[in-house]
């Protein structure tokens, strides 16, 4: 449920956003928001909690955000009080900002070595990968010694496995079968 949500609330920010031009403001200001409302617990449960009227949610979100953020964005979070949908707004984050990489052509790939990739090499597989799908990638590289050698290569949902452990496991399933 909170994943269809965040998905069509998501889609209608980013129009709005995309309409206006300020694409990249309300991504950085809502990921902001998001990250202090979980951080902090009793503005989480005042904006969470069912009996605190929408126009003291109003008022403490224009309070806090009013001089700060995009009109786009404060009519949105407005919305989101309006409906009852607050508690969403780490998922709306979450969506906004794949769907808005999305739209620019751009994907989170995590490359999982046995050992630490150089800059360099993390942009070449960038590079290769990127051609690859037509995006641009930013990479993170995460160290992982069980795989014993080669890459896992992580981009979206989608899961490119050329580590040693990985060919081991096809190969011993292959003799399971045979």
């Amino acid at each position: 449920m909170s994943r269809v949500v965040a998905s069509r609330y998501a889609k209608g920010l980013l129009e709005v956003a995309q309409e206006h031009n300020v694409l990249d403001e309300v991504e950085q200001q809502l990921s902001q928001i998001s990250s202090i409302i979980a951080n902090e617990p009793e503005l989480k449960q005042v904006l969470n909690h069912p009996q605190v009227e929408i126009t003291e949610k109003k008022k403490l979100i224009a309070t806090l955000f009013e001089k700060e953020i995009k009109e786009e964005l404060l009519n949105f979070l407005y919305l989101l009080v309006d409906r009852r949908r607050e508690m969403f707004i780490d998922e709306i984050s979450d969506e906004f900002t794949r769907l808005a990489n999305e739209a620019r052509g751009i994907a989170d790939a995590t490359i999982i070595s046995a050992k630490p990739l150089s800059e360099q090499q993390q942009q070449d597989i960038a590079k290769r990968f990127g051609k690859e799908l037509n995006k641009t990638l930013r990479v993170e590289n995460q160290v992982d010694p069980s795989i014993i050698g080669g890459l896992v290569i992580r981009i979206g949902d989608r899961l490119y496995d050329g580590s040693v452990a990985g060919k081991l496991q096809q190969f011993q399933q292959e003799l399971k079968h045979s």
